[in-house]
């Protein structure tokens, strides 16, 4: 199934806007955000007004309901759902009565023409793994980055899996190569043949770990390989036509690992908005440019001064395009 975006980047933040004056107004806050040590379960998956939650000593989730209504927080966020995979709960009488402060979310824009709105992907999480493919679809290091930066706003470990590396001839360059000297793990896999996946083991071991990437580039297989359940999910072919993966997963799931880990499974998307980001605020998001930037002269625009120490780096063009995109 193709994405609903096309293949360009929208402006991020322009997508976001306030409802125009005549649109209804957002219910008020009848519930307050709750500490975390006053929930009792976990979301793992969201269904139309029900959630399963895994309630705190239970061995299976149970599915529970809940009215936007009672966990409306104010206009805050206009977020699609008021629950997300990851997020800390009250159950009452199986019902969801209320939601628990998060410590840190992934968030993207979810663009409706009439009523945009925002999607969190899933809270809570220990490291962000983003899974990309050496090729069948083409590594692609811009929404790499994107997911980068996204985790590095909300402070969320990051990790670089790159699969299919049995596609990758002998010699051939590995543009990603760059990203453990920049504070990235990086683990190459192949999910078809069981190979590199000791290493994402160890990485994501007794953590809960979301995984992102585009569509078609393996991320089904590599769950199956970490799950050692050859059953789950549904895999699905590259589109000859696009060179562009095809959807296989819906929503996001929460599942139980090896070693205690949690592993948060999300559809694969074709791009990734940022939001809540300022341009002036992009550059540490990226160390070594950052780092590049205090020896640049004075006022330095680092985009076309021959000066700039940034534009000799791998990342700068990846930079300058989602800084061209902000808002």
């Amino acid at each position: 199934m193709r994405s609903r975006f096309n293949e360009d980047d929208w402006r991020d933040e322009e997508e976001v806007r306030a409802r125009p004056s005549g649109a209804k107004k957002s219910v008020h806050c009848r519930r307050k955000i709750l500490q975390p040590e006053e929930g009792n379960g976990t979301v793992t998956e969201l269904f139309p007004n029900q959630s399963a939650v895994l309630l705190d000593g239970a061995e299976r989730p149970s599915l529970c309901g809940y009215r936007m209504s009672t966990l409306a927080f104010g206009a805050v966020n206009r977020e699609r759902s008021p629950v997300c995979a990851g997020d800390r709960v009250r159950v009452e009488a199986g019902v969801i009565v209320g939601r628990c402060e998060r410590r840190n979310q992934l968030i993207r824009p979810a663009p409706n023409a009439r009523d945009p709105l925002l999607h969190v992907l899933a809270a809570n999480v220990d490291c962000l793994v983003i899974v990309a493919a050496a090729r069948d679809p083409e590594f692609s290091a811009g929404i790499v980055d994107r997911f980068l930066v996204a985790a590095s706003t909300q402070k969320i470990r990051q990790i670089l899996c790159v699969n299919k590396m049995d596609l990758l001839g002998l010699g051939e360059a590995r543009p990603w190569a760059l990203y453990p000297g920049v504070g990235v793990a990086l683990a190459e896999t192949c999910a078809c043949e069981g190979r590199g996946t000791d290493r994402l083991e160890d990485l994501i071991r007794g953590k809960t770990a979301v995984f992102c990437g585009q569509s078609g580039v393996g991320k089904t297989s590599l769950l199956r390989r970490l799950l050692g359940d050859e059953s789950y999910g549904r895999t699905g072919a590259v589109n000859e036509r696009s060179g562009m993966g095809r959807h296989t997963t819906s929503g996001a799931v929460m599942l139980p690992g090896r070693d205690k880990s949690s592993l948060i499974d999300t559809p694969g998307v074709m791009n990734f908005g940022l939001i809540g980001l300022k341009r002036g605020d992009l550059l540490v998001h990226f160390p070594e440019l950052h780092a590049a930037a205090a020896k640049c002269p004075p006022n330095c625009s680092h985009d076309d001064d021959p000066s700039c120490r940034l534009l000799a780096l791998p990342r700068c063009a990846s930079y300058r395009a989602i800084r061209d995109s902000l808002a």
